[in-house]
């Protein structure tokens, strides 16, 4: 078998013919990181580490890890050199994602089958920004190139979305932006959580004094989003808790914290209950799918942290107590209280993919007549690996229903990141193609291309609406 040909990762003859259904359909990629204002100017790159290294903590981790200097990851050296120790680092990563993503990049983007070390460094980083010149390879010509209808940011709360209007409005860009909503500072435990209530009162125009307050205001920019077209929220755990207060208490620990009060553990938790069950009442209200992450124990570099700032690869898969205890208690509030809206969940940690697809199983009724309400989420960060996708598919499967599955995302801060759509769906294939080889499934290439279609697309463009 050939490496990275037409049949990359495709083992089975029944995984080819799969294959041959998806390969060609659009993406939907519902979450990821891409910057709206880069979309609507649509600036050509002008150098190939601006597009494939910056930002990319995938990539600088796998770099330290070959022990390249900071100085060539994210320090001043020569865009070259940096390029050079990305070389180095990639030709040697044998079983890592980044391994074979870069070699997809490489080929399916800009048409170069030969796979990038240090020997070939500089021919191919001068090759690739004469392509970039020479094609005027821009945000909005890779989207395009890509087949991408919809993509849905991650923004601030308090963000005008100035650009996503201005998206909107463009009539010559066909691919749908949306932002999402995401909260991260309204949780207690976030260092900017009094800059942040300073800012919304400001925003709204409204005296913020007590959680009733709080919460009416928050309400006032989910339905901001709502009209600039946000089909969804987002929120980063690094637990699953649920731990009931009452209003006076809420109110108290509000105003302790904006006052300076270090809050406990068990006010943390207080707080994000509340606050998570006030928002998912409002999701439901307006209609946005409600994501959740969690799990990610971050920053834990403290050196690298205060040096760069966040998301640079210093964070690692978190673990917790009673998990399916709080997870269950959490869904079953929302049922109780009728704020239950559309959820995909996402745990960073595979550990737990069993009990999480075996929790959303508990409370997937509902009147509306959507097939899998509570979606158990795509492998993420670390997961969104060849084993982690298995992994996550064989729980989804086994405790529910693979065929409704919402498929991938990229989660990305990068143009380049849709070769993780074919990826995934080569993925898929083989997975599913093993299941007919295997005995395990009807020989019915009709039936199982459907479910390969639908998780590769449909899906995700039925359940955001």
């Amino acid at each position: 078998m050939t490496f990275n040909d037409q049949n990359f990762m495709l083992k089975n003859n029944s995984a080819k013919l799969l294959y041959e259904e998806v390969k060609d359909q659009p993406i939907f990629d519902y979450h990821c990181h891409l910057d709206p204002k880069e979309i609507f100017e649509d600036k050509p790159f002008e150098n190939i580490v601006d597009l494939w290294l910056g930002g990319d903590h995938y990539k600088w981790r796998l770099m330290r890890a070959n022990g390249i200097s900071e100085e060539e990851i994210t320090g001043s050296a020569s865009k070259l050199d940096k390029f050079k120790a990305f070389a180095k680092t990639v030709e040697r990563a044998y079983g890592n994602p980044v391994y074979h993503w870069t070699a997809m990049e490489l080929k399916n983007v800009f048409g170069i089958d030969e796979l990038l070390g240090q020997d070939n460094a500089e021919d191919i980083y001068n090759r690739l920004n004469r392509i970039l010149k020479e094609k005027e390879v821009s945000p909005r010509k890779l989207i395009a190139d890509s087949k991408v209808t919809f993509i849905g940011t991650t923004d601030h709360p308090l963000d005008s979305l100035e650009w996503h209007q201005k998206l909107a409005e463009d009539e010559t860009f066909e691919t749908v932006v949306a932002p999402t909503f995401r909260p991260d500072e309204a949780f207690i435990e976030h260092r900017h959580f009094a800059k942040f209530i300073e800012r919304l009162a400001d925003v709204t125009k409204s005296p913020i004094v007590d959680f009733k307050s709080f919460m009416a205001a928050m309400r006032e920019r989910i339905a901001y989003f709502a009209d600039k077209g946000c089909k969804a929220s987002d929120i980063s755990f690094t637990e699953i808790v649920f731990e009931k207060a009452d209003s006076e208490q809420l109110d108290q620990l509000m105003a302790k914290t904006l006052a300076g009060h270090q809050p406990s553990q068990l006010e943390i938790n207080q707080w994000q209950t509340a606050v998570f069950a006030e928002l998912c009442q409002f999701y439901k209200e307006f209609g946005f799918v409600t994501q959740v992450h969690f799990g990610a124990l971050r920053n834990n570099h403290s050196g690298l942290f205060k040096r760069l700032g966040a998301d640079v690869g210093v964070d690692s898969l978190g673990d917790q107590t009673a998990l399916t205890v709080n997870m269950n208690r959490l869904l079953d509030h929302l049922v109780q209280t009728d704020s239950m809206p559309k959820m995909i969940w996402y745990n960073l940690n595979p550990s737990y993919n069993i009990a999480v697809a075996n929790t959303l199983a508990n409370f997937q009724a509902n009147e509306e007549g959507v097939a899998g309400y509570l979606q158990f989420g795509a492998g993420w960060w670390f997961a969104d690996t060849k084993i982690g996708m298995i992994s996550q598919m064989n729980a989804l499967a086994e405790q529910g229903m693979l065929a409704n599955f919402v498929g991938m995302l990229t989660d990305s801060r990068s143009f380049l990141s849709y070769q993780r759509h074919d990826y995934f769906r080569r993925i898929l294939c083989t997975y599913l193609g093993e299941w007919m080889e295997d005995g395990e499934v009807p020989e019915n290439l009709t039936a199982l291309g459907r479910v390969a279609k639908d998780i590769a697309y449909h899906n995700a463009v039925n359940y955001f609406n």
